[in-house]
């Protein structure tokens, strides 16, 4: 995490550097050579830089923490769907082993482990935000779409 950190705020550095550059050499270019006025352009120039760092850095972080949300949402719908499956299958399971049938019940603890993993891979897909759970190019059920 302290690694996503230090690349946030190295982008943000370059961000402000980018921007009180250009600003500097436009405000040369084109503003006399006042050696008092172009100290206080240099301040505000440097203002501008800070500023932009700080605008940057809150955009990544807002985009982080909308990100954090969309991923959170998606592991809460696929947590619903878990309780749900496991809920519907738990009284077959239980069913299978009291009828006493060897094979019938090898038969429902492999079908009750693919379950297990289908829900493993759509947590893993849901959080990742390699499935959608919405509409898109003209489905029109609302269906999972995988990326």
């Amino acid at each position: 995490m302290k690694r996503k950190n230090g690349g946030k705020i190295l982008v943000s550095i370059c961000c402000g550097i980018v921007v009180g550059a250009a600003i500097g050499a436009i405000h040369w270019a084109t503003v006399p050579h006042d050696r008092e006025l172009v100290t206080h352009i240099f301040l505000g120039d440097l203002v501008a830089a800070l500023s932009t760092m700080i605008v940057c850095l809150a955009i990544q972080l807002r985009q982080e923490e909308v990100h954090f949300a969309s991923a959170m949402s998606r592991a809460a719908i696929v947590s619903e769907l878990n309780h749900h499956v496991r809920n519907a299958v738990f009284p077959l399971c239980l069913a299978v082993q009291k009828s006493g049938d060897k094979d019938a019940s090898q038969l429902a603890n492999d079908a009750v482990e693919r379950i297990n993993v289908a829900l493993k891979e759509a947590t893993a897909d849901a959080i990742s935000g390699r499935a959608s759970y919405a509409e898109e190019n003209g489905s029109k059920n609302g269906s999972l779409l995988v990326h």
